[in-house]
């Protein structure tokens, strides 16, 4: 397998010194001066490999989708085509027990820019509705004869359930975050029955 081009691995490097800039200053706090200085790089370096702000956001917003899909997708994997709701959602809580502050700070980040911007709230938006679809999918084939609309409505709660739960429990709110997600999702599915 070939080196990486030039071009890839400058952009690497600069969304790496992004990272640590947005973990220390936030993506708001964060200059392309900031970055400039933790790469010992030219300012001008990052605007000729990005152009500007909004794409040098939109490309870190894309890596952390991607990384968090990417574990998302070793989880699945992991699972069997028959596996249940409650296998899926030990599966991601496993996952995002191994989570770790840098992810939570990151994804905090991306999710308040998204309010500010349209690209960044349309990839967010685009990686939940994938969520959303898997968890669908895996109940539709366990309640194959619960109607659709209280199926959404399930999916809907499960995977905020699923999502939510361990950024609590980082956050270190009182009570077991995670234990209480699951139990609720438990209820939610005994609704189904």
């Amino acid at each position: 397998m070939g080196r990486k081009s030039l071009v890839a691995e400058r952009r690497e490097d600069i969304l790496d010194a992004f990272e640590q800039c947005i973990l220390e200053r936030g993506i708001e706090g964060t200059s392309f001066q900031h970055i400039a200085q933790v790469l010992g790089r030219d300012r001008k370096m990052i605007s000729h490999y990005f152009g500007n702000r909004e794409a040098l956001v939109d490309a870190m917003t894309q890596r952390i989708i991607d990384t968090f899909d990417t574990h998302k997708n070793k989880a699945l994997a992991k699972l069997e085509q028959s596996a249940s709701v409650m296998d899926l959602v030990e599966a991601f809580h496993s996952h995002q027990q191994n989570s770790t502050e840098r992810a939570e700070i990151l994804w905090a980040e991306i999710s308040a820019y998204a309010t500010r911007s349209e690209v960044v709230r349309d990839r967010l938006r685009r990686s939940y509705d994938k969520m959303f679809r898997t968890v669908g999918e895996v109940l539709q084939r366990e309640y194959p004869n619960v109607p659709k609309k209280q199926l959404k409505t399930a999916a809907y709660t499960v995977a905020i359930l699923i999502d939510r739960s361990p950024l609590l429990e980082w956050l270190g709110v009182k009570g077991t975050p995670i234990k209480s997600a699951k139990a609720a999702i438990e209820t939610v599915l005994e609704d189904l029955k």
